[in-house]
């Protein structure tokens, strides 16, 4: 079998791929929905891929990976590489799952990081509100993830929550020391949260990136007695082309509370200092941006 095309659609917002091959099997892959301008770099690939055999994955994937990079520049080989997985379990005849190894366990706890309702502003009540809300869902997740600091809108949404100008162009870009009323008022608004899901149901913040290493750790302290699930991204995440693993390993070792980085990371080789200086207690690789299927389980 042999890689005849690679192609790409943007479908509402998403970058959608097909890989071809002469046998009539094709495989499709994913790019979420925040970057259509993707679509140029997945066309990049193409030539590099054709006349190979798609079920080889880990030796097509191999001539490409090195031209990858951070989020957002991953996610084409990333879903270059799902697609391989997914015309290599249709040759087969196979779920992917079972080409990896095969599953350990028959279900896994997940959180809701994506059923939302619209808030109101940004204020202690909203956020209370917001979280009663995601509560009360029908999916009955046991985990929510909410955007807190400068993974959210209360860097704008509340005069003087820090040191800086104020970045409008998207992408996370706000960073900076936080006001001490910028800390009282982050605080305020994940003890309102908490106090919403009591014990039933774990609280996990998305932070950033942007945060100060000493910011980080005050707010790591601060929440320690809430029993938080993580503090997500809070130095470097989404769009920070670099991992800075020492200065988690800061704030790691001086809280109890769990630390989590990861998201924007491209390959495996990249996760080696977060891990092995034990600089956070979660990584949280996510496969549409790290490399794809595979890289994340070399990973784990």
């Amino acid at each position: 079998m042999k890689i005849t095309d690679l192609r790409c659609a943007v479908i509402g917002q998403n970058p959608v791929i097909r890989i071809t091959t002469d046998e009539g099997i094709h495989g499709l892959g994913q790019i979420e929905n925040s970057k259509p301008y993707m679509k140029p770099h997945v066309l990049f690939y193409r030539d590099h891929i054709i006349g190979q055999d798609p079920t080889d994955v880990n030796r097509v994937v191999s001539s490409i990976r090195r031209l990858g990079s951070f989020k957002p520049w991953g996610s084409a080989v990333s879903a270059i590489e799902m697609a391989l997985w997914d015309i290599a379990g249709k040759a087969a005849g196979l779920p992917v799952y079972k080409l990896l190894g095969g599953k350990m366990r028959d279900r896994v706890r997940v959180y809701n990081g994506a059923v939302r309702f619209p808030m109101k502003g940004a204020t202690v009540e909203d956020y209370a509100e917001d979280m009663a809300r995601m509560k009360a869902a029908p999916e009955g997740f046991t985990i929510i993830k909410q955007g807190i600091s400068f993974h959210s809108q209360l860097p704008s949404q509340v005069p003087d929550f820090f040191y800086g100008d104020l970045q409008k162009q998207g992408f996370h870009g706000n960073r900076g020391p936080l006001t001490e009323k910028g800390l009282k008022h982050l605080v305020a608004c994940i003890e309102a949260m908490k106090a919403v899901l009591g014990d039933e149901v774990g609280l996990a913040l998305d932070c950033g990136p942007g945060m100060l290493v000493p910011d980080a750790l005050r707010l790591a302290k601060a929440v320690e007695h809430l029993h938080i699930m993580w503090l997500e991204d809070m130095i470097t995440g989404d769009y920070t082309p670099f991992v800075l693993a020492d200065l988690y390993r800061e704030v790691n070792s001086r809280t109890s509370t769990p630390i989590h980085t990861g998201e924007q990371i491209y390959l495996r080789e990249n996760f080696v200092d977060l891990i092995e200086k034990r600089a956070v207690d979660v990584v949280g690789p996510d496969p549409a941006d790290v490399g794809g299927i595979a890289e994340l389980k070399w990973i784990a």
